[in-house]
């Protein structure tokens, strides 16, 4: 493992160990999203009070926020039910056999409450995952729609693809649809065991630090004690870290009407940001709340940063820097002219005779110039999702590799369609690789983040192409 990956899988451990409250210990306090609406940053924040309860009101006074050192003016504070917004819900349904028939039922009546009281503004999508994962329901405010479609499956599926499932509805969070609520929230019920699906709780940790998009989830399980309390601890562990919410799904519909109390709880912070600007690496930002005698703090990271404000100029420096100029031309040219005209008259007087140009001497053989070659870089692309799952490329890059859906590309995927006919180039840079989108259609996303410039990989990276995930290894 790499030390960019070390210290990527430090930072959130970190942060989850902050996230997580010890067993027992009173209240809550989770910064669950932040969007950014230039040019202030809205945090929706979950606070429980020492008793387990929501507060009655929070005002400005009671918060604080910084993004790295740069402490930020908190503006406004609205409970979420006042403000008018909707949610966008992405309920991810196993239809894995490890989930029974009667739990299944269980399950479809609780999301069939939750739809019939869907608020105007909300929209929702509906994904199952098993031995695949698919989208049932594309986000809409149909109700009708919803439980239809809820009507058309069952656990059959021998396999479960937690995580592949998680990755893709993480994937919501780039979607810029019009008329998509900004609060956007995952919910799901499953035992917290993967099976098959290429990815790990590392690969979905690095996802969350990269898109924060909060999980609601019910854990729920049939395995023997010891697997059960191993995997259900992981799905606890990505629900906190994605400031969303965990409980153990004694009875369904009482767990679902509790996560839907959860996830519209949450108070909307505004922060001013007039000089945060969108970036590709992330940023901590760090919220704090004072409820009574108690005082916490959590850790969110987004995707902007503070410039630096520069220092206004004082009034006499800007009248002295407007006519500095002038004065050092005017000085430039009386220099000029006191040292240049006596040298051209002396130059005149003292003029030599012209002297014959002597025959260009005989032409001499040229050495060979000896070009150093680039080495080339050896990579290993495995598709870790899709029809073609499990094709791997081996390719050596010695300048740039173009990748796309075109047949003509180096390495082509003309299976996807939604992938640009030239989506993405690995580049040769020094010691390293490094990928560059070509203006694709829908971007390219590395490690689940868009990409924007050109970035370095590294061994393990993953890429995103359209529908197409690619796990990248050197030296295969």
């Amino acid at each position: 493992m790499g030390v960019k990956r070390c210290c990527l899988l430090t930072i959130v451990l970190l942060c989850l160990a902050g996230r997580v409250s010890p067993q027992g210990e009173p209240g809550r306090f989770a910064v669950s999203q932040v969007t950014y609406q230039p040019p202030v940053l809205l945090a929706y924040v979950d606070v429980l009070d020492q008793s387990g309860r929501p507060p009655d009101t929070l005002s400005p006074a009671d918060f604080s926020a910084k993004i790295d050192r740069h402490d930020l003016n908190v503006a406004a504070v609205t409970p979420f039910d006042k403000s008018g917004e909707g949610i966008a819900y992405a309920f991810l349904v196993d239809i894995s056999k490890s989930i029974q028939k009667a739990q299944f039922e269980q399950m479809r009546t609780a999301m069939g409450q939750w739809i019939n009281g869907l608020a105007p503004s909300d929209k929702m999508a509906i994904f199952t995952f098993g031995e695949q994962d698919r989208q049932l329901i594309d986000f809409t405010a149909d109700k009708a729609s919803l439980i239809a479609a809820l009507q058309n499956i069952a656990p059959t599926d021998k396999q479960t693809k937690l995580y592949l499932a998680l990755r893709n509805a993480i994937d919501l969070w780039q979607r810029t649809d019009e008329g998509l609520p900004s609060r956007r929230v995952i919910v799901i019920l499953s035992d917290g065991k993967d099976e098959g699906s290429g990815f790990t709780a590392d690969d979905v940790g690095r996802l969350i630090q990269e898109s924060p998009m909060p999980v609601y989830a019910i854990g729920f399980s049939a395995l023997r004690p010891a697997e059960r309390n191993t995997y259900l601890e992981a799905l606890n562990r990505i629900a906190s870290l994605s400031g969303g919410l965990y409980i153990a799904g004694s009875s369904l519909p009482k767990s679902y009407t509790e996560l839907r109390e959860a996830i519209r709880r949450v108070f909307i912070v505004r922060l001013g940001c007039e000089g945060c600007t969108v970036v590709t690496q992330s940023q901590p930002l760090e919220m704090t709340v004072k409820e009574g005698a108690a005082v916490r703090t959590d850790r969110l990271a987004v995707s902007v940063s503070i410039v630096p404000q520069a220092p206004e100029e004082s009034l006499w420096k800007k009248i002295l820097d407007h006519i500095s100029w002038k004065i050092s031309l005017a000085v430039a040219v009386g220099i000029s002219i006191v040292i240049v005209v006596p040298v051209v008259i002396v130059l005149k007087k003292d003029k030599p005779p012209l002297q014959e140009i002597p025959p260009p001497p005989p032409e001499t053989k040229k050495e060979p110039v000896q070009v150093e070659l680039v080495p080339a870089r050896r990579v290993q692309l495995t598709v870790m999702s899709g029809a073609i799952r499990h094709r791997t490329d081996n390719i050596a890059i010695a300048g740039k590799t173009v990748v796309g859906r075109d047949k003509a590309c180096d390495v082509s995927y003309p299976e996807d369609a939604e992938m640009s006919s030239k989506h993405f180039e690995l580049i040769v840079a020094g010691e390293h690789v490094e990928i560059k989108d070509l203006d694709s259609t829908n971007g390219t996303l590395l490690n689940g983040s868009r990409l924007v410039s050109q970035h370095r990989l590294e061994d393990g990276d993953w890429i995103r192409a359209g529908r197409t995930e690619i796990r990248v290894t050197f030296g295969a």
